[in-house]
This record gives structure tokens, sequence and C-alpha cells, in this order.
């Protein structure tokens, strides 16, 4: 499946017309149909915005659209040296151990302390 036919499956469920759904993501009906057509790429702020309107996975269209969410692409640009060593090293990790590693990734980030409070008192 193509991201145009993503979309248009999701608009089209949503019960969106092609001018509603650029009318609620700032672009023309014009540049949605292309879109939808593959006769032009989305950039990932689009890709995004489309995916907050249709309620839709934004990572699942942002593949489909071989697009980096640029929250991510920030978190690279942060870290250097750090992300992309991880990802080769975790790259032949199973769908389970994925999700084991999210699962743990969930947790620490529940464990942070709010700012200004101390842990353990």
């Amino acid at each position: 499946m193509t991201l145009g036919d993503k979309i248009k499956e999701l608009r089209e469920d949503k019960r969106f017309s092609i001018r509603e759904l650029g009318r609620r993501t700032d672009v023309s009906a014009m540049h949605i149909s292309n879109i939808e057509k593959g006769k032009v790429n989305a950039s990932p702020e689009l890709v995004t915005k489309i995916a907050s309107e249709l309620e839709a996975n934004v990572d699942e269209l942002l593949h489909l659209a071989d697009r980096v969410d640029p929250e991510v692409v920030d978190v690279i640009q942060k870290n250097p040296t750090a992300v992309p060593s991880f990802l080769r090293s975790a790259k032949d990790l199973s769908p389970e151990e994925w999700e084991k590693m999210q699962n743990y990734l969930n947790k620490m980030k529940k464990q942070k302390t709010p700012k200004g409070k101390k842990r353990g008192k």
C-alpha cells in the first residue's frame, strides 16, 4: 500500500472530502489529491498533520512516505554518536525484544522525578 492509498482510505473512512482534509491541514485540495495519486511527496510535517486529522498512526504514515519524523531527527541530531551506535546494536532484535525494550523505556520514563522534587522522600 502506498501513502496516497492509505491517506485516501483513512480520509474516506472519516468521510472527509479532499477539500476538507486540505482545509484541516492548511494545504490545497489539489495538493492532497496529488499526494493521494502519488504525484508529489508530502513533507514529514504535513504527514504528521494528516495523521493527526485522520486519527492515524503517524509512524505508519511516515514509513509509507519514506520520511522520518522531525522529532526523531531532532533526537538523532542531539545525540549524533549515541543514537546510530544504539541502532546498530539493536538492529538484530526480534519483534518481541523490541517490545520488551519499549516497555522498559516506558517504565524508565515513568520513574523520572519531576523537576523540583526529590526522589525517595
